[in-house]
């Protein structure tokens, strides 16, 4: 039996999707039962007017299907990204993370696994307390966060809290080859855990 694994994303300028989309096709590559949703974000046409980048990934983002905390209740590992805003998750992430209220007094998210990924400006954008709020958020809900392993790759280094993309001040340098490779590795070690 394939093991669940529930993506859940938000993003403006297409950079988390992107990171997101390949969380998918790894983890579905190597047989698990994958879904891949999006936040709401009620600002998204106001914010993507903002970025210069931010229509190229428009419509295959709002094809997805949209994230609900239901959805996620019979997910072994969810993963979470959200773009940094201010050393913290978007206000769309935020709200979604708030959305799992319901579940807390009965501990239906208790003892799954969680791994989170964000995108950043900048080394000094605060991606680290990014997915720090995420990992906070999943300790509270009851989950397990799981950390980057320090050999994930010999050629990179990551923070213990999750997989970080710098997009530059424009949000136009897109994750490439190595983000890939560390999305890759982390898929495959989550499933052997």
């Amino acid at each position: 039996m394939s093991r669940k694994v529930s993506i859940v994303f938000h993003s403006v300028c297409g950079n988390s999707y992107l990171m997101a989309k390949e969380f998918y096709e790894a983890f579905r590559k190597q047989g698990a039962d994958a879904q891949l949703l999006r936040v709401n974000d009620p600002n998204y046409e106001e914010l993507a007017k903002e970025f210069a980048v931010a229509g190229q990934y428009k419509k295959e983002m709002l094809s997805l299907e949209e994230a609900k905390a239901e959805k996620l209740l019979d997910s072994e590992i969810i993963i979470m990204g959200s773009p940094t805003y201010y050393g913290n998750v978007s206000g769309a992430m935020k709200t979604f993370m708030d959305s799992f209220s319901p579940y807390w007094a009965e501990a239906a998210f208790w003892g799954k696994k969680l791994f989170a990924f964000t995108t950043c400006g900048t080394t000094e954008g605060g991606g680290d307390m990014c997915l720090n709020a995420i990992s906070i958020f999943g300790q509270h809900v009851g989950m397990n966060t799981v950390p980057v392993p320090s050999n994930l790759l010999s050629t990179q280094n990551y923070p213990a809290y999750g997989l970080i993309h710098y997009t530059g001040d424009y949000s136009n340098l897109r994750p490439g080859r190595d983000a890939a490779l560390a999305i890759n590795e982390m898929a495959e070690r989550l499933l052997s855990l």
